[in-house]
């Protein structure tokens, strides 16, 4: 058992779930190019769990968006089984992504075949997390690069190179002081993505299952930002694994209106975008609970950012606990689960509940804004003696 907060996590569920998502994306690519299929290790868990395989069958992107099954697998076939050349396709900054492989700089949405000794000349090596296999993306993706509207302030490279400090700093945090929950990140979570929009809000979804996208809106983010939302995103890779089987947790379609639930007419978001939240709030606040209590390795501001943030999502983590217990949306899985939600609710409430309901959010947008959040609260004396 893994514990995060009072959430008591079963590992042989998550893994065997996880053994199913691969199986499903290996009968995908079988019977959707046997010849391609033969070139591949049957028994690599790894490789059909690749996230890109996911967007390709699963996104509802249209398929003259998406880069190539062949592209997409060419980095997990060994090298004396490679094709001679392959047709590839760069994105809308210019880089091809060959998973597993690394990157070939063109021109943007250019396509074009190269022989195998020539992607070797050209390739740029993946970069990864320090100590991990997680890759540290320099493109955005299909399946972001091609959601309706959306817009990028900069490349996601451009993006990245502003906050690889404050990102290496977090995934260290994680590592040296939650080992068990960043172990839990590690074996559900392939890539990030560092990416800046004014549109599109971060997110973690089956269609992309391993991907954690981060937006920094345009701004420069703090270690703490990265914290909160490695916490979330990748919360949300896991708990789409854990609740695979959604029929064992919901008595209800996955995609049914919550406001079907509520009177509140500006609720919009599905039961299971709600039963996700409270797994996300959970992660997060046992995330933020160890950074304030991580003494000297964060200052007076990084730790009123950590409590401004917990203040933020306890708001809204009490609203959906009570939204969420209903018998006729849950069942008595997904109940116990719910239990398990408040009881971790309840002890960071008894922590620091008098402190947090002194805050002031009336200026707060959708996602938590740390410079805003300043304006009304600003740091009056001494966090901690």
């Amino acid at each position: 058992m893994i514990i995060v907060l009072k959430l008591n996590l079963n590992k042989s569920l998550i893994f065997n779930n996880q053994a199913t998502l691969s199986d499903t994306i290996r009968m995908a690519i079988y019977q959707e190019n046997e010849q391609l299929f033969d070139l591949l290790d049957y028994e690599n868990d790894t490789l059909f769990l690749e996230p890109n395989c996911f967007c390709y069958f699963l996104s509802d992107i249209g398929s003259e968006n998406k880069i190539s099954l062949e592209q997409t697998l060419l980095g997990y076939i060994i090298e004396e089984k490679r094709p001679s050349e392959v047709t590839l396709k760069a994105d809308l900054f210019g880089l091809v992504n060959l998973p597993n492989l690394g990157y070939i700089r063109a021109n943007p949405y250019e396509v074009f075949t190269l022989s195998d000794e020539e992607i070797t000349q050209k390739l740029i090596p993946n970069q990864f997390v320090k100590n991990s296999n997680i890759r540290v993306c320099l493109h955005p993706t299909d399946h972001l690069s091609y959601q309706d509207g959306v817009i990028f302030d900069e490349s996601v490279e451009q993006s990245l190179a502003k906050h690889q400090t404050q990102l290496a700093e977090a995934t260290i945090f994680f590592q040296n002081n939650l080992p068990d929950f960043w172990k839990l990140i590690e074996d559900f979570t392939r890539e990030f993505v560092v990416f800046s929009s004014p549109n599109h809000n971060s997110f973690a979804g089956i269609m992309q299952q391993g991907t954690a996208y981060f937006n920094i809106e345009n701004k420069q983010k703090s270690v703490v930002f990265f914290i909160d939302d490695i916490a979330h995103q990748c919360g949300h890779i896991i708990f789409n694994v854990l609740t695979l089987e959604t029929n064992k947790f919901l008595k209800v379609a996955k995609d049914s209106p919550l406001s079907g639930f509520t009177p509140n007419p500006q609720e919009s978001r599905g039961v299971y975008g709600a039963f996700h939240g409270l797994f996300t709030y959970t992660t997060i606040l046992h995330s933020l609970d160890k950074v304030i209590k991580s003494g000297n390795l964060f200052d007076e501001t990084q730790c009123h950012e950590a409590l401004g943030r917990m203040g933020f999502y306890m708001g809204k983590f009490y609203s959906d606990l009570q939204l969420m217990n209903n018998t006729e949306i849950l069942t008595d899985e997904g109940l116990a689960y719910h239990k398990q939600f408040s009881e971790g609710f309840s002890t960071i409430f008894q922590e620091y509940g008098k402190e947090l309901a002194s805050f002031d959010y009336s200026n707060q947008p959708y996602t938590f804004q740390y410079n805003l959040f300043q304006i009304l609260n600003p740091i009056q004396k001494p966090l901690f003696v």
